[in-house]
């Protein structure tokens, strides 16, 4: 597939074209990253991984031939964390935006990419790497229009409305709390930083919100360089409010899986696929032509059972648009892909890289034995319960970097390295008590510690009192007040820890505002001791400054050890992880008894997905919506909110499209064996996802054409009694019957729709009475 991607260079002008151009906005990134970052490199000092740039050339064909061989094969980089996979697909999807549009001059613009997360923090956090490559290529159409085209080159966010503003009323309201003081309020415009030159976006000049549009601007102005986008009154080309990405699709659309939910409940987000994004010429854009999955091994479970559907409906409205799309995805833990894959996506699976002979060395990645890499140590206190076993080892790291590196050449940056801990819990409750410790049981064990060091340098038992400090002068650890930058002493930092949470009960606000002070290097005001975090980090923390974790108890998946302890030790200075193991626990103990071998070839535990879409729970919950969503966007005639009432499942056009969701989901369930489905956690007795996958198939079909006809009927019901079949209840058609309406709503419609695939779950409520029975 290589040496096909060179002869396609050689061959193909705009292709070759196209991959200079993408490798220039690459380094062009690059370079200023670590410019924004106080470091000064030059072109030269970049380049390529090698399997990042094999993978390029293996996809780069496929991603621009719908005739290719591979079109229809979703190529998975499974790559270590920290590897650089991020990087990869970015240098496909630059190379793909400025394809289209040398190649279709017309309709190229629009939406190119759809970059999908599951976490919405991992979400946050890449929009921001992508925005400085999005920033490049807008950089490189801005010397060139007449052949990149007019419209920028841009990239939009598109999550929940409670991380970003949904409309320009929300988005001005926020500008306002901003200029009225209210910093938190920065965060819910997740732009912050000028994405390009790193400035602190300017609260007064730099968010420009009107009453129907809303732009981030950089006025960077520098007395070395000014930021290239701050020489004219262009904006930045990022925007993060749902209304504007409707209005002007980005060329990169980063969102959320379950966000795609909201594919069904509105006609504007059509424009996502081409749809309504009539260009001068008349014709509408060209669709999406590449999806790209990160962290596959997070589509799982029911999360992963209702996007398989919603999947369908979406591949099924692309290949009647007239684009079947080209699905990338990445992850590090995983096992038995290929049946994920072809259950959620209907496509065969290329691993990349591909295994080699030795596990040491598969020609893109060698073990390197010379440098160290990152240490796991395993810590069981037997005589302490798991209420007080993690203040001791808390209490002992916090005190070990002063202690250990005090006199070493490279002091500063291993304590840097080392000084924040990242301690991770299975559960909130976890979270509570490792706070709790924080406050008494790490700070005594830290005097204890701190007293023995002393004694055992000869401190004098007796040292001659200093004068109090004055109140509040910051130099008092016995006052509760603390020692700022790095003159706190150990003492100090067991007195007042700093101390900050990363859970999914804190505000996104919040959040966002401790990810910024773990970005703080050791010395600044805000740094941090600890961070007490659940698994929401284990895929969204990408900090290389961090270097120390804290395990407590042992996760219950592998996949979830994995993912979490990578989040350590991603740069320079090796990782140190730390298991804390419980003595009560049969999982820990049994983890502690075989510490080397589990560690030494742990990626051999990781468990296999579980993702079973086609089982009648769940066709019972999101079946329709992927029938919806095919249907409404693919014919224009259905796509408005009062056009419900005009399906006809006799029609040519409806026809063709609900065959074509019915060869989608045969192809798909084709992957479905026996195995452990949703029966249990979606609906009612049964989980045992039985039947072969053309028997499933065949149920989904019937079930296809079960609910046209109750569109079919229900349309023709209004039609008979004059009423409007609407698509949702708005408050300007109050009257109409709807079609879809919301779990648990009192006024019903035709079929209870989600509007996140995560609410996937029905909730019960449990009334306890009094026992025995009163008379």
């Amino acid at each position: 597939r290589m040496r096909g991607c060179v002869e396609m260079l050689r061959s193909d002008p705009l292709a070759a074209e196209s991959f200079r151009l993408a490798n220039r906005a690459m380094l062009d990134q690059m370079v200023q990253a670590d410019r924004a970052g106080g470091k000064a490199t030059e072109p030269g000092d970049h380049r390529w991984r090698p399997f990042q740039l094999a993978f390029l050339l293996t996809v780069m064909p496929s991603a621009i031939r719908e005739d290719d061989d591979y079109r229809d094969v979703l190529d998975l980089i499974w790559f270590p964390t920290g590897g650089g996979k991020t990087e990869a697909y970015l240098g496909l999807i630059a190379f793909l935006i400025v394809w289209r549009r040398l190649k279709y001059p017309d309709t190229g613009g629009g939406t190119t990419a759809f970059m999908r997360y599951t976490l919405r923090l991992l979400t946050r956090q890449q929009f921001e790497r992508a925005a400085r490559m999005i920033c490049a290529l807008e950089l490189i159409r801005r010397r060139d229009p007449a052949r990149l085209g007019q419209d920028p080159i841009d990239i939009g966010i598109w999550v929940g409305g409670a991380i970003s503003p949904n409309w320009f009323r929300q988005a001005r309201e926020l500008v306002e709390e901003i200029w009225s003081g209210n910093a938190d309020a920065r965060h819910r415009l997740l732009v912050e930083h000028c994405p390009w030159c790193g400035a602190e976006v300017d609260p007064e000049r730099g968010y420009r919100a009107e009453e129907n549009d809303f732009r981030f601007h950089c006025v960077h102005d520098g007395a070395e360089e000014a930021c290239a986008f701050g020489a004219d009154e262009r904006p930045l080309p990022c925007n993060v409010v749902d209304e504007a990405l409707y209005r002007h699709p980005p060329s990169l659309l980063v969102g959320t899986v379950d966000k795609f939910a909201r594919v069904a409940w509105d006609e504007r987000t059509g424009a996502f696929f081409g749809a309504g994004a009539n260009t001068a010429a008349g014709a509408d854009r060209r669709p999406p032509e590449l999806v790209i999955q990160d962290e596959l091994h997070l589509i799982t479970g029911p999360l992963g059972s209702v996007a398989g559907l919603y999947e369908a409906g979406i591949d099924t409205l692309l290949v009647r648009r007239g684009v079947r799309p080209k699905y990338v995805a990445s992850t590090a833990t995983i096992r038995r892909a290929g049946e994920q894959v072809r259950r959620l996506y209907a496509r065969d699976l290329a691993v990349f890289p591909p295994p080699g002979l030795s596990h040491d060395d598969s020609w893109f990645a060698r073990t390197d034995r010379k440098h160290p890499g990152r240490l796991h140590v395993g810590y069981l206190a037997p005589m302490l319960d798991q209420q007080h076993c993690f203040a001791p080892l808390a209490a002992a790291l916090l005190a070990a970097p002063e202690a250990v590196f005090g006199e070493d050449a490279d002091r500063e940056e291993l304590l840097d390295a080392w000084w924040t801990q990242v301690v991770y819990h299975g559960s909130l409750r976890g979270v509570g008590n490792s706070h709790n410790a924080f406050e008494i049981g790490v700070r005594d064990f830290g005097r204890k510690i701190v007293g023995e060091r002393d004694e055992g340098r000869g401190a004098a038992s007796e040292p001659e009192p200093e004068p109090a400090p004055e109140p509040g002068s910051g130099s008092d650890p016995e006052g509760g007040t603390e020692l700022p930058g790095p003159e706190r002493a150990a003492a100090g930092r067991f007195q007042n820890a700093r101390v900050a949470q990363l859970t999914s009960r804190s505000t996104p606000e919040e959040n966002a505002e401790t990810f910024l002070r773990l970005k703080q290097p050791r010395g600044d005001e805000g740094c941090l001791d600890a961070v007490l975090a659940t698994n929401m980090v284990s895929v969204g923390l990408d900090i290389p400054r961090l270097a120390l974790m804290i395990v407590n108890g042992q996760p219950l998946t592998t996949a979830e050890y994995i993912q979490a302890t990578s989040r350590v030790g991603r740069a320079d200075v090796p990782g140190l992880v730390f298991a804390n193991y419980y003595r009560h626990q049969a999982r820990s103990l049994s983890h502690y008894e075989s510490f080397r071998p589990y560690h030494e070839s742990f990626y051999r535990f990781v468990e296999p997905s579980s993702v079973t879409p086609f089982t009648h729970q769940v066709r019972s919950r999101a079946l329709h919506a992927a029938l919806v969503i095919a249907l409404r966007h693919a014919c224009p005639d259905l796509r408005g909110n009062k056009s419900a009432g005009s399906f006809d499942r006799n029609r040519p056009e409806t026809r063709a499209v609900i065959e074509e969701l019915k060869r989608r989901c045969r192809r798909a369930a084709s992957g479905n064996g026996a195995g452990v489905g949703l029966g249990t956690r979606l609906g009612t007795e049964t989980g045992t996802g039985a039947g072969t996958g053309t028997d499933q198939g065949l149920e989904t079909a019937a079930h296809l054409d079960q609910l046209a006809a109750e569109w079919h009927n229900e349309a023709r019901r209004c039609d008979l009694h004059k009423r409007q079949l609407a698509y949702e209840d708005r408050d300007d058609e109050r009257n109409a019957d709807r079609l879809l309406y919301t779990h648990g709503d009192t006024r019903p419609g035709l079929w209870a729709t989600l509007h996140s695939m995560r609410n996937v779950e029905g909730s019960g409520t449990l009334k306890v009475h009094d026992w025995p029975p009163r008379a």
